[in-house]
């Protein structure tokens, strides 16, 4: 026969398990009351193991930037619209600046909403801290850009982070840097499993920079020598030595190392037109 501690260790042990797992499709998070408005929460919440479930054509591509938890609500008006809320929430400020940014375009209409937001036909996405908020809506015309509009305010209120950008993207030089057309790249740069955790922006005197932060300048080193052995290329003379790597799949790249930071210039069309942007976003780099 069981003792009676026994019995009780089990159940409350049982106990343990069953609020685990009645806890684990929940979110913290919970969408905010608008006036006039109900409001239809999703009961599932999608995490990395039923994410295939409900986007399965881009979930790797949500994976790849540290995708934690997806919670859906629709909000109706009685006669009026409705609007589809989908608010990804990622590890990291950077990651969802990621996702939002290979999913922007740069002739889009942008808005002053949280970090920053664009709204097209019957769409309005934002991005605010580790989060990305994708809205849609069938009710056309003004009807329907003024209902996106009300919800993502009301959404973007209730998150509870702050707009700002990932640091990083402070060190791009700014002249000729085309708007919005900066990218953060989590996984297999340049389509190298080596080169990870890259911001690029593309400038109008057709190229682009990248920079990568590192946790040391040796890191750095160690991420640059293996591309190039990857490469079968020899390693600069110094750690802030500039010098050119000839890659097959990607062309010519001039490279550095600058403190903990990898950077260098790429796809460019015209030799040499990178020379002073370059050179600025070295100086641009924080001393350690």
């Amino acid at each position: 026969m069981k003792s009676i501690t026994g019995i009780v260790t089990s159940v409350s042990l049982f106990t343990i398990l069953t609020l685990a797992l009645l806890h684990a499709g929940e979110s913290s998070y919970r969408f905010p009351t608008v006036v006039g408005w109900s409001a239809q929460t999703d009961s599932t919440v999608y995490r990395p193991r039923n994410l295939y479930d409900i986007i399965d054509g881009a979930a790797d591509l949500f994976l790849m930037y540290g995708f934690v938890d997806l919670t859906l609500a629709e909000y109706r008006q009685i006669n009026g619209p409705v609007v589809r809320v989908e608010l990804y929430r990622h590890t990291s400020r950077n990651n969802a600046f990621g996702i939002y940014s290979q999913e922007r375009s740069t002739d889009y209409r942008f808005i002053d909403l949280a970090t920053q937001g664009y709204i097209e036909d019957g769409v309005l996405n934002f991005l605010r801290g580790v989060y990305y908020v994708k809205m849609t809506t069938h009710t056309p015309g003004k009807q329907g850009r003024d209902a996106l509009l009300e919800i993502a305010g009301a959404v973007d209120r209730s998150l509870g982070q702050d707009n700002s950008w990932p640091a990083a993207l402070a060190l791009f030089p700014q002249e000729g840097k085309i708007a919005n057309s900066e990218t953060y790249i989590a996984e297999s740069f340049l389509g190298y499993r080596v080169l990870h955790s890259a911001f690029v922006a593309e400038y109008s005197a057709g190229f682009k920079l990248f920079i990568i932060e590192c946790d040391s300048a040796g890191t750095c080193r160690l991420m640059l020598d293996a591309y190039l052995a990857l490469l079968k290329q020899n390693p600069g003379n110094g750690m802030n030595s500039r010098y050119r790597i000839i890659d097959p799949h990607n062309g010519p790249l001039d490279v550095m190392v600058k403190g903990r930071f990898l950077l260098g210039a790429f796809s460019f069309t015209e030799e040499r037109a990178y020379d002073a942007p370059l050179d600025e976003l070295a100086r641009n780099i924080p001393p350690d």
